[in-house]
């Protein structure tokens, strides 16, 4: 009896680039997550000591806060961590079930070109204006809407790229690494 090993499942240029591109933004999203913690022990360890809180450290949260999200929303994606509930296409038929999944990506990849579009468009207008945001200390906002509109520029490239997956029958980013719960 002869074992064979399943074949290499091939992996495009741009499957690699896009995997990078992701990894890359989900890094800086992480370290953007420990700025957040930083932030947050040193305010309350000098709010502890002081009874005041630094000057600066809401808008370094905010900020870490937003990039941390905007950031990892590739990442996620292409890791299977956004929420997915598969009750209505485990039920239906595979061709049918395809069709589905086909409509919910283009349907996604529409509302994600919509905000990305309206991102850059504000990201334009922000930094044209050097939009700042006047608290205890004067901070600019105008990188934080760029961060924004790369986020959700990069996670619309793979929502695209989950269409064509879908419409030539293969598995979504991250379908693979699904959690499932029975029931």
């Amino acid at each position: 009896m002869t074992v064979t090993a399943p074949a290499p499942v091939q992996t495009s240029r741009f499957d690699t680039y896009l995997r990078g591109q992701s990894a890359v933004l989900g890094v800086i999203a992480a370290g953007a997550l420990v700025v957040l913690m930083l932030a947050t022990v040193v305010d309350v360890v000098v709010r502890f000591i002081a009874r005041a809180s630094v000057p600066g450290m809401l808008e370094v949260a905010e900020s870490a806060l937003v990039t941390s999200v905007f950031l990892g929303l590739a990442w996620t994606s292409m890791q299977g961590g956004h929420v997915a509930v598969s009750i209505v296409t485990d039920r239906l038929r595979p061709a049918l079930a395809r069709a589905v999944s086909v409509a919910v990506w283009v349907l996604n990849a529409g509302l994600l070109a919509w905000m990305t579009y309206a991102s850059l468009t504000r990201a334009v207008q922000a930094t044209t204006r050097n939009e700042t945001r006047f608290g205890l200390v004067q901070w600019p906002v105008w990188p934080l809407r760029w961060v924004i509109a790369i986020g959700l520029a990069l996670w619309l490239v793979v929502a695209i790229a989950n269409v064509v997956r879908t419409i030539r029958g293969r598995a979504a980013y991250g379908e693979d690494a699904e959690a499932t719960v029975d029931a």
